[in-house]
């Protein structure tokens, strides 16, 4: 017995053999024969027949298979979902520390650039100084040096020569100085007072200056000024004294430029890493002891420096150039003399007897003669900024001239010597800063007055030496109250030279130690 197919095909089925009894009546065994044998086998025309029982299990596995298919990409959606969620919480975590680095960076960096931004409005406050209340452009500034010295040469005399003392165990003042100095763009101008007692109780000018200026990124493109200022030479002189470590410069700049300001005009300023001044000046600087800010004769010094400024990189600096100075110094003349009588009183009875008188014929005076000095000088200045040592801080430079000293061992090549004299100097200093706080520093110069210097001993003339050196140890606390900086300095010198003798005779050293003691103020 087959199976019937689909509901449809078996209501079909019925329906035809609902009629039957009509068609019955027509057409009698036939009809009804083909309607069983049609209800047996259907034709293709009424539908499909049922399909076999193999065929039904083998259908009904895939309706099985897609009931389990949901179950099995749950539980992949879940594997899938877990393992986003392990991603995205790695990306997060990945994304909070970059986030926090660049924070502490950014707070780093904002820490760094305060603090340079305040150094750099201290420094220049402490070169301006404050402004002065209801004047555009108009800063006051000053500083105060006071020293107590003891050296080894010192002694409870005068110098016959000079009748001046020669104690130097003492306290004195050897720097107060009040600046003002007012900028407005194209104009500028400065007004330096001293007072000290190095040489008695004494006030006087300083730095006077006009100045028509070109205003560069740094400093001026070209600058013309007229006045006293410093003499534009080597690195030494350039440097504020309360910006220099070691209490004095060197021997060698307080030799050949005594004082380290003069009158004249100049022109000065840079472009870029370039550095550049040209001066014409007097030629007597305020420290010299003959004609101290005047000129004694109609030619002039003419003295430049060109050099280079330029940062290397973060905390690094370096500066140099090459100085020079030509100019004409003075021989003073002497006046005529008369004839004239010497008696002495040879047998002394108070008598003028015939052979205790000396005739002393007269001299035609000489009249003062120019003579030519210059000198030719480098410097070199590197500086390296680190976060555990501080600022490192070396300089040197040297000097070549040719009878330009005009405070040590005076040059004059129409004097006693009768020649010519050369000079030559160095210094070479390292300065350490540790912080803020403290300063240390050493510094070694050499200065010869006098290259081709001789010495007779024994009748015998012989090459001897006129130079000094000295090593100066510095310490220095420096500190900040009430906006006026600080600083106690602590120096030794070793002086070495050549003036003292020994039991024969000879050239030796002259103890000369100098121990200095500085109480500073800048405001």
């Amino acid at each position: 017995m087959h199976k019937h197919g689909s509901p449809a095909e078996k209501h079909s089925a019925l329906h035809r053999i609902r009629f039957v009894p009509r068609i019955a009546s027509k057409t009698a065994p036939a009809v009804l024969f083909g309607w069983i044998a049609m209800l047996a086998a259907p034709s293709r025309t009424l539908g499909q027949e049922s399909p076999p029982a193999q065929a039904s299990e083998s259908a009904a596995a895939p309706e099985t298979a897609t009931q389990e298919q949901p179950v099995d990409r749950t539980a992949e959606l879940a594997e899938q979902l877990a393992r986003q969620q392990q991603e995205i919480a790695l990306l997060r975590r990945s994304l909070d520390e970059r986030i926090a680095a660049e924070t502490a960076a950014r707070k780093a960096a904002e820490a760094k650039s305060s603090e340079d931004a305040k150094a750099i409005v201290e420094a220049a406050l402490q070169k301006q100084g404050p402004k002065v209340s209801g004047i555009e452009g108009l800063t006051l500034s000053g500083f105060l040096q006071a020293d107590m010295y003891a050296k080894q040469s010192s002694e409870d005399q005068l110098n016959t020569s000079t009748g001046q003392p020669l104690n130097d165990d003492r306290f004195s003042i050897k720097r107060a100085r009040l600046r003002a100095s007012v900028d407005r763009g194209y104009l500028a101008g400065i007004v330096e007072m001293d007072a000290n007692t190095v040489n008695g109780p004494q006030a006087r000018p300083m730095a006077m200056e006009a100045t028509i200026k070109l205003p560069g990124d740094e400093v001026p493109y070209v600058a013309a000024t007229v006045g006293v200022f410093k003499i534009p030479y080597g690195f030494e002189i350039g440097q504020a004294d309360y910006q220099r470590l070691f209490a004095e410069r060197s021997n060698l700049e307080r030799a050949l430029f005594p004082g380290e300001y003069d009158l004249g005009a100049r022109i000065a300023g840079g472009w870029r890493f370039v550095r550049y001044a040209l001066a014409v000046q007097n030629g007597e600087p305020v420290g010299e002891s003959t004609f101290p800010d005047r000129d004694p004769n109609a030619a002039k010094d003419v003295v430049g420096r060109l050099g280079m400024a330029a940062s290397l990189g973060e905390g690094v600096n370096v500066q140099g150039g090459f100085s020079g100075v030509v100019g004409k110094g003075l021989h003073k003349g002497t006046a005529p003399t008369k004839p004239t009588m010497i008696w002495q009183d040879r047998n002394e009875n108070g008598r003028i007897d015939p052979s205790e008188t000396i005739p002393s014929p007269g001299s035609s005076g000489l009249p003062s003669q120019n003579f030519s000095r210059h000198a030719l000088g480098a410097d070199i200045l590197f500086s390296v900024t680190t976060a555990r040592l501080g600022t490192t801080t070396a300089y040197a430079e040297i000097t070549w001239a040719k009878n330009l000293d005009r405070a040590m061992l005076i040059a004059d090549p129409y004097g006693p010597l009768g020649r010519d004299m050369r000079e030559r100097g160095y210094y070479l200093a390292l300065v350490q800063d540790f912080g803020k706080h403290v300063q240390a520093g050493v510094r070694y110069d050499n200065y010869d007055p006098d290259q081709d210097s001789t010495d007779r001993v024994a009748a015998t003339v012989l090459l001897s030496s006129q130079a000094v050196s000295t090593i100066a140890l510095g310490l220095a606390a420096r500190w900040k109250i009430g906006g006026l900086a600080n600083r106690l300095l602590v120096q030794y010198d070793i002086n070495r030279n050549h003036a003292g003798r020994d039991q024969g005779g000879l050239p030796t050293n002259l103890a000369s130690n100098v121990f200095t003691l500085r109480a500073e103020t800048v405001f």
